[in-house]
């Protein structure tokens, strides 16, 4: 599937939030992580992202230009694919894993790229720049990428459609900002220690309304600490809201949702779904888009004060953010030699938010992915609240025997 135009679209303000994040703690990538058994071929994994990445062009972009006249350009080079040690990395956390810390240089290249993990058991990390991608734009090019691994063609996807644009298509109404007023699921930020940390939990079973237990679970850390405003940011798929919408770019934006103590799960869960019914993840603020005119730079260093100052504080913007990837269908996941049998992601690394929560399973497991800054990960906090989000997670109830 190879394109007579070159594709390129315009970076929006949303995307170069990513960068300025990117200036401060890198890299900010989507990191989409499978394990398995098999082998690891790196000849026809360079074929096959090759074919599938011409396919997917989104995945060969860089950074053009400057200010409002910057754009995403497909340079034509497929992106690296890499292989890496990972016999002694465990994947539950950061730790022996320093192939996940490689920058993805937006304006060089490459800006997506895959890392074949070496170990037991074999893992295979798809690395997408989150300026570039969102985590089903990311999952998209990995779709194809085991199509042609099993001797299938690629699907693809061209659409040069922006976050901005999709989203003034679904939605007329703005909304303001919430003030700055949120508590954090850890309690107050300690120390200075710049950067953020990641712990991953295993559940097995089913879990009905994840979202909504875990927004209750997480409200009531919160609230172990001090009283206070609880309010969840959500990110949402922007591209259920138009039929056939293919494409590897970033078109998520996020509904809000606060929870008080007298909230149930379920209520959390009306409330999300009335909020994606009436489009609300497409409400933008006034004055968004100015953003694009601003130097990243001068972005980054007016973030970095803003973080202090709440650490400092310790209110924030949003109290978190929590994401679903659902139920994952593995059979998906296979091909070229290798047998995918389980995959999570890992949030990115954005110390703007206290805490950020990655969900999502498949067969009978669950899959929980913690990243916060290290100041409120401090003195064990971070292992103690995920543990004690996880032991009152309620699975499905077994029926009789």
């Amino acid at each position: 599937m190879k394109q007579s135009v070159k594709y390129t679209r315009p970076l929006s303000f949303n995307e170069r939030f990513f960068l300025v994040f990117d200036e401060m703690c890198p890299p900010v990538a989507n990191q989409l992580i499978f394990e398995g058994s098999g082998v690891l071929d790196k000849k026809r994994w360079e074929q096959a992202v090759k074919t599938a990445s011409e396919a997917n062009p989104g995945s060969r972009v860089v950074l053009k230009g400057r200010l409002g006249r910057s754009r995403w350009i497909d340079t034509g080079k497929t992106p690296t694919i890499r292989e890496a040690d990972g016999s002694s990395w465990d994947a539950m956390g950061p730790d022996n894993a320093p192939f996940l810390k490689t920058i993805l240089p937006y304006r060089e290249g490459p800006s997506c790229e895959i890392l074949l993990i070496h170990g037991n058991p074999l893992r295979v990390a798809f690395r997408t720049h989150h300026a570039v991608m969102d985590g089903r734009g990311t999952m998209t090019w990995a779709e194809d990428i085991f199509r042609v691994l099993r001797g299938e063609e690629p699907i693809g996807s061209t659409s040069i459609l922006t976050d901005t644009e999709l989203a003034r298509e679904i939605q007329k109404e703005t909304r303001k900002p919430y003030p700055v007023e949120h508590i954090a699921p850890t309690g107050s930020a300690q120390g200075s220690e710049e950067g953020m940390t990641w712990k991953r939990k295993r559940l097995t079973g089913t879990y009905p309304n994840a979202l909504g237990q875990i927004a209750v679970l997480t409200a009531k850390e919160a609230w172990r600490h001090r009283e206070g405003v609880v309010r969840f940011s959500i990110p949402v798929d922007m591209r259920q809201h138009q039929k056939g919408l293919r494409s590897t770019g970033n078109l998520s934006f996020a509904i809000y949702i606060e929870v008080r103590p007298e909230t149930t799960p379920e209520q959390v869960a009306a409330e999300v779904e009335q909020q994606v019914r009436e489009r609300r993840e497409g409400m933008l603020t006034p004055g968004d888009d100015l953003y694009r005119h601003i130097p990243i730079k001068l972005m980054a260093e007016k973030t970095k004060k803003i973080i202090a100052r709440r650490h400092e504080n310790n209110l924030y913007s949003m109290s978190g953010v929590l994401t679903n990837m659902g139920r994952i269908p593995l059979q998906y996941f296979s091909g070229g030699g290798f047998n995918t049998d389980g995959l999570f992601g890992i949030p990115p690394t954005i110390e703007y938010f206290p805490f950020f929560l990655g969900l999502g399973g498949y067969g009978n497991i669950f899959e929980m992915i913690l990243t916060v800054p290290k100041v409120l990960a401090t003195n064990g906090r971070l292992e103690d609240t995920f543990n004690r989000i996880s032991a009152n997670f309620r699975p499905a109830e077994k029926p009789p025997q």
